[in-house]
């Protein structure tokens, strides 16, 4: 190995410049690391010296040649911030904290989840026992199979998507929206509004696909007509709600993808003197601390927060618990709902 070629390395070494001074993938770096076979004599060696040059020190959750145990778990989630971002990282240091572990939170860019290298490289200088993964990332197949790659131990939280390796905490979003429409449905409500999430997220095309499926079920026809783009912010609610609100013959109820982006519908809907819930009904998803406090208070979906990342993080320190756990959701009457005016 030329020694122009470790100069070039940053000081702080990942398993990608390893990978790249030896000439191989970052997989092979990991079984070498790993002790893992499939590695040939020469190519273990050529890793080896690529460690010892860059004094590379391995991730403990690739088994670090130090031995000892991390008692960090990280959360990773998306770049753009979110109130259930928030949410799950409030819940996941409590978790953490009740377990004797520290948590840090990892932000993931969009343009690194679409390379694995990049993942590998941001992901391999953490020193951590293992990953959340919350929502969307959880559904980055370039993320779940660098985490496979480097034996780094994970938990998907709310996938939208079953994998068979890896542990997963789930919850069944299409079932809830049946709920939620059954519940909308027997107030006599026929002109129900949807509003969808991110179309980004996984959970955003099961909600919409579970109200569109049901609603034909129950009416016979499909309400292309009633349904909204919004991105799970509460602006988008208010502006989704304005083009439904100016239809011709406006829907009598509103079901939000999210509690944020019900807080906008309230709030366009009463800013037009509409009162919730006699001329209108609304209702989220989530039952996030905001649902409680606006007024009226907002009937929803309760997503067991707490419960989800205390099981993820139970399967990250006892690797031998259930490596999938299914938790139920709930709805929850308030007075935002109402009969049909």
């Amino acid at each position: 190995m030329k020694e122009s070629d470790s100069q070039r390395i940053k000081s702080k070494p990942t398993i990608v410049d390893v990978a790249r001074l030896a000439g191989v993938s970052f997989k092979t770096v990991s079984r070498v690391i790993n002790n893992q076979s499939y590695v040939g004599d020469a190519t273990r060696t050529r890793v080896l010296e690529a460690i010892d040059a860059l004094s590379f020190v391995p991730n403990m959750g690739a088994r670090t040649i130090r031995g000892g145990r991390h008692m960090t778990i990280a959360l990773l989630f998306p770049e753009r911030k979110s109130q259930y971002q928030m949410e799950v990282q409030d819940a996941a240091l409590g978790a953490c904290r009740n377990a004797g572990y520290h948590l840090i939170a990892e932000s993931l860019a969009a343009e690194v989840l679409q390379n694995k290298g990049q993942i590998a490289a941001q992901l391999s200088d953490l020193r951590v026992s293992g990953f959340i993964v919350m929502p969307p990332v959880c559904d980055s197949h370039e993320l779940i199979e660098t985490l496979q790659e480097l034996s780094l131990p994970y938990s998907r939280l709310a996938p939208g998507e079953h994998l068979k390796s890896g542990a997963e905490v789930v919850v069944d979003d299409a079932a809830a929206v049946r709920t939620m429409v059954d519940h909308l449905w027997s107030l006599g409500h026929r002109r129900i509004g949807f509003i969808v999430g991110n179309a980004s997220h996984t959970s955003s095309r099961i909600r919409l696909g579970a109200f569109l499926d049901h609603f034909a079920r129950l009416a016979g026809t499909v309400p292309l007509d009633m349904v909204r783009q919004g991105d799970f912010t509460s602006r988008s609610g208010f502006d989704a709600a304005t083009d439904l609100l100016d239809l011709p013959d406006p829907p009598t109820a509103i079901f939000a993808s999210n509690d944020e982006m019900a807080t906008g519908v309230i709030s366009c809907a009463l800013g037009r003197g509409i009162a919730i819930p006699e001329k209108l009904s609304v209702c989220g998803f989530d039952d996030s601390p905001v649902a409680s406090l606006i007024w009226p208070p907002l009937t929803t979906i309760n997503q067991p927060l707490s419960e989800m990342v205390h099981a993820a993080v139970q399967q990250l320190i006892r690797p031998r618990s259930n490596r999938r756990v299914e938790l139920d959701l709930g709805l929850i009457v308030r007075q935002s709902t109402g009969p049909v005016p």
